[in-house]
């Protein structure tokens, strides 16, 4: 069963690739349908505004990409609620018997064992939290220096639209 619902999530996903790849002409398409910018990460800045408000083709993209993410996701939400109910009905039931099947294995142990049983569980935790704690720490000092690149280049943007120039404020050859 769990495998016919997985090649159904298969073909729907790939329905919706090959739809993409139709109306585009190619690949490039589908890929954009299924790439997502996080929201803090800004989009490049590599065109200046005037020039993309100007570009067609731009308009044209943005259309096509919220057509296939549309697309996409009327095929996949479905499927998902199906997988959802399921997991909700399942799951409290399976959990019920391997907790049921846990206390019988843990009250066939000796007492020693038990005790060296909750003695290695402890220390897990405690090893555990400490690294959760030290990787909460790396991601925190990367989302601040992601941050300080961010505000650098942004300012260097507007320090490029303030000077006078040919090109929106880039000036060459000098």
């Amino acid at each position: 069963m769990s495998q016919a619902w997985r090649n159904l999530g298969r073909a729907a996903l790939i329905t919706a690739i090959a739809v993409g790849a139709a109306a585009r002409g190619g690949a490039l398409a589908a890929h954009a349908a299924n790439t997502t910018h996080a929201a803090d990460t800004p989009a490049p800045a590599s065109v200046p505004n005037a020039a993309a408000a100007k570009d067609p083709r731009i308009a044209d993209l943005d259309a096509q990409i919220k057509s296939l993410r549309d697309q996409y996701h009327s095929q996949l939400d479905p499927l998902e609620s199906q997988v959802k109910a399921l997991r909700d009905k399942f799951d409290p039931q399976i959990a019920s018997l391997e907790g049921q099947r846990h206390d019988l294995v843990e009250a066939a142990k000796p007492p020693q064992v038990r005790d060296l049983d909750d003695q290695e569980t402890a220390e897990l935790k405690q090893l555990s939290d400490q690294e959760k704690s030290e990787v909460d720490k790396v991601h925190q000092r990367f989302a601040d220096e992601r941050r300080e690149v961010q505000e650098k280049y942004k300012q260097r943007r507007q320090e490029l639209a303030k000077k006078p120039g040919p090109q929106g404020g880039l000036q060459r050859g000098k």
